[in-house]
């Protein structure tokens, strides 16, 4: 189980450095890349979701019987799934963390076209007024 905090630790750590990049401008990603990248992300997050809400009920404690044995034994698969420090809603839901965070660096990027495409159009209205006159 350490590789994989330490896996998502060294990609939200990633993440975070490139969300850094597009605040400071210096992250160039090529046209239609960042909308692409954002759809597949914006999708995968639905079907992590989705998944993150199944978890709930993949055990059904008392399906494993009446003795003690099968009831420790259905306990524990359902804090490996469900309820657990480290069970596989909370995994999902890391890890729907790190794809926000990947969204939020094309955000990024989406708001500073916007920005830019709003000066252009400014510059360009301001300078045919000027042509105008």
């Amino acid at each position: 189980m350490g590789s994989e905090v330490n896996e998502l630790a060294a990609s939200m750590s990633q993440w975070q450095a490139l969300s850094a990049q597009a605040e400071a401008g210096v992250l160039e990603i090529p046209e239609g890349v960042a909308f692409q990248c954002d759809e597949v992300c914006a999708a995968y997050i639905r079907h992590m979701q989705d998944m993150v809400g199944q978890t709930k009920s993949l055990i059904d404690v008392e399906a494993f019987g009446t003795l003690d044995s099968a009831q420790q034994l259905g306990r524990k698969f359902e804090k490996i799934s469900f309820s657990g420090e480290r069970s596989l809603r909370v995994v999902l839901l890391q890890h729907i963390d790190v794809i926000e965070l990947m969204r939020s660096v094309f955000k990024r990027y989406f708001d500073e076209a916007e920005y830019a495409d709003q000066r252009t159009s400014k510059s360009i209205t301001d300078f045919a007024e000027g042509l105008g006159k």
